[in-house]
Order: C-alpha cells, then sequence, then structure tokens
C-alpha cells in the first residue's frame, strides 16, 4: 500500500521540479519548525539554502498530506462515553492589520481590541480535542460561531462558558455558569456551581494551552487568513497525538 508520501511522488511529473527541501525526512521537520517557532520562511530557507517560496511549497506539501492523517475535523466525532461531557470554548489569535476598512471592521475584536481570528474548540471531558472549526473573524461573537457550527449530537452533555447563554434552547443538556444579577449577588450554592463548572472545564485550557506553545498558532498571524484552519487542525492533531490519543 503506497504512502501519502509515494503517492505523491508517483503523481509528480517524471521531469518536474525536484524537491529542493529534500525527502520525506526534511519535509515534516520543516513544517514542525515553522509551527512550533514561526521562524521566517527566510530564515529556514538559508539552512537548505533555498529561497522562501521552496519553504513555503514544501511546508503546503507537508500539511496536505499530513491533515487528512492527523489533523482535527471541524465536524465533531464523538463516541458513545465522550458525548457524556463535551466542553466547548472559542480562542482568538491576533492577525495583522488588515488593509480594506470593511475586513478591518469585520476582524476587530471589542474584547481583545485587536484584529483577530477565533475559532471553536471542542474537547471532551478525558481530553480529546475533536474539533475545530473553521476560522471566523474577530468579532462574531462565541454564540454565533456555535449556531453555524456542526450540531452536536443530542445526547451530548455540553459544558460552555457564559457566552453561550441562550443555546440551551437549541441544545437542551446543557451547562454554563450563572451570571452575576443586575444589582445583585450570586448565592453560594450558584458561586459553589460556579466554582465546580470552571475546574472541569479546565481540561479545555489545558489543550488549548498546550496548542499555543506552537507559535504559528499563538503569535500574530504572518500567513493568508484563508490557511488558518489548516494550521491550527494540524496543531491539533499533533497534541492528541502526544497527548495518547489515536487519530479518530
Amino acid at each position: 500500500m503506497l504512502t501519502p508520501w509515494d503517492a505523491a511522488q508517483r503523481a509528480k511529473v517524471k521531469a518536474g521540479r525536484p524537491h529542493e527541501i529534500g525527502g520525506l525526512e526534511d519535509h515534516p521537520l520543516v513544517m514542525l519548525v515553522y509551527y512550533r517557532c514561526y521562524v521566517t520562511q527566510e530564515f529556514l530557507g538559508f539552512f537548505y539554502k533555498v529561497d522562501r517560496s521552496a519553504v513555503c511549497r514544501a511546508i503546503e506539501r507537508t500539511e496536505a498530506m499530513v491533515k487528512p492523517l492527523y489533523g482535527v475535523c471541524r465536524t465533531p466525532r464523538l463516541t458513545r462515553r465522550e458525548a457524556e461531557a463535551v466542553i466547548i470554548d472559542c480562542t482568538e489569535q491576533p492577525i495583522e492589520r488588515p488593509g480594506e476598512e470593511a475586513i478591518q471592521r469585520e476582524h476587530y475584536s471589542g474584547k481583545k481590541k485587536r484584529h483577530t481570528l477565533k475559532a471553536e474548540d471542542v474537547v471532551t471531558g478525558e481530553g480529546r480535542i475533536a474539533s475545530i472549526s473553521h476560522s471566523h473573524p474577530g468579532s462574531r461573537h462565541d454564540l454565533t460561531i456555535r449556531r453555524e457550527g456542526p450540531k452536536l449530537p443530542n445526547r451530548a452533555r455540553l459544558y460552555v462558558d457564559s457566552a453561550c447563554q441562550g443555546y440551551d434552547k437549541e441544545h437542551p443538556n446543557i451547562d454554563f455558569p450563572y451570571k452575576k444579577p443586575k444589582d445583585g449577588e450570586l448565592t453560594e450554592e450558584e458561586n459553589q456551581y460556579n466554582r465546580g463548572l470552571g475546574s472541569f472545564r479546565v481540561a479545555v485550557e489545558y489543550r488549548i494551552g498546550r496548542c499555543k506553545q506552537f507559535g504559528i498558532v499563538s503569535e500574530r498571524y504572518r500567513n493568508p487568513l484563508r490557511t488558518h484552519h489548516t494550521k491550527t487542525a494540524v496543531v491539533a492533531g499533533l497534541v492528541n497525538i502526544e497527548a495518547g490519543f489515536e487519530p479518530f
């Protein structure tokens, strides 16, 4: 059975341009260094004595093979056991200031006070990243992203933050924290419930934090915005593998 690399090499035109970066050993290394350190492509090209375009092609070539194998999908795939506890949260990443005013307004996050891309993470209670949504402009509300995203199984028990208040009308099997009433205080029972929910949801924070150790999903994003979901999906897949989860 052909590996994705062998299949790509067989499909390559015989008289085509050779890969300047090298073979199978070099391509994943270049992608991983780029993802982890988020150095410039010119810097990586220095070590292979090629220009940035050769490095860019090598990374895109590797992503095309790696994403179907290890990347986390947009549609959550959950076992019956995992559906008993599903944690949802959104993350934001700063981007370069867009040139067009309309795009600037769309991507400006009032919460972060900067231009961002936002993605929704669905994590199981055991810590497996089950899905990564498409990347959305920073102005998009978390609840809107959830409503526009793939529907989760009705049996799934969701644990969300206060940004998803109102989603219980569409998915009643849901837990979110109590909000402090205007000119009032939460009861001791409500405070205890919020603390317990926060402690349980820390699993998603651990996984998001591990993903953000990769500079490409934490530092200011310099690549084309259309490529953001590919990077986040691959990084999430690598974090799952590191945590001991098999590709789903």
